[in-house]
C-alpha cells in the first residue's frame, strides 16, 4: 500500500505532465491556409539531417503506441534562419542543470517528454516567409509552450 508521501509524489508527478492545450475553431477559421511538405525526425535528431535553410518547425509529443501517429500535442511552434543551426539550441538543454536553463518551458519539454518527441519542420524561401508563417501558426493554434501571441490574443489568454 502506498505511504501519504508516495501518494503526494505520485500526484506532483502527474500534475507537472499537465499541459493544458487550446482549441480555438474560430482562430482555424482565420488561418490562411496553404499547402505545406513537413518533415518529421525523432528528437533529438542529429543536426546534420536538418537543412541549412530558414523554415518553420514544430514540436509535437506522441505517445508511440497502437499506431496512433496522430495522438498527441503540439507543444510548440518556431522559425530558424537556418534549421540546421536551430535544433542545436535545443538539443543543448538535454539533461542541462534546470536551475541554468534560461528557457524553462523548452527545458521541461525536452527533458521531461524526452524519447517522445517529434521534430517536424518545413522549409520556407525566405527568412520574412518563417516569421510570417510561424506567427500564423501560432495564432492559429497557440500551443502551451510558446509564450509570445498577437497582442490582442495575449490579452485574452492572460484574463482567462
Amino acid at each position: 500500500m502506498a505511504t501519504a508521501k508516495q501518494t503526494l509524489n505520485d500526484l506532483a508527478y502527474a500534475k507537472s505532465h499537465f499541459v493544458k492545450m487550446m482549441f480555438l475553431p474560430q482562430a482555424w477559421q482565420a488561418a490562411r491556409t496553404a499547402h505545406l511538405t513537413w518533415d518529421v525526425i525523432d528528437f533529438p535528431p542529429s543536426p546534420n539531417a536538418l537543412p541549412d535553410m530558414p523554415g518553420v518547425y514544430v514540436f509535437v509529443a506522441t505517445p508511440n503506441i497502437f499506431d496512433c501517429d496522430w495522438a498527441g500535442g503540439l507543444f510548440y511552434i518556431g522559425k530558424a534562419t537556418s534549421l540546421y543551426q536551430r535544433i542545436s539550441s535545443y538539443i543543448a538543454e538535454i539533461d542541462k542543470d534546470f536551475q541554468t536553463t534560461r528557457r524553462p518551458k523548452v527545458w521541461k519539454m525536452v527533458n521531461q517528454w524526452s524519447g517522445y518527441l517529434k521534430y517536424f519542420y518545413t522549409i520556407t524561401p525566405t527568412v520574412a516567409a518563417a516569421e510570417s508563417l510561424e506567427a500564423e501558426m501560432i495564432e492559429a493554434f497557440r500551443p502551451p509552450i510558446n509564450t509570445q501571441y498577437a497582442a490582442k490574443t495575449s490579452r485574452a489568454m492572460r484574463a482567462f
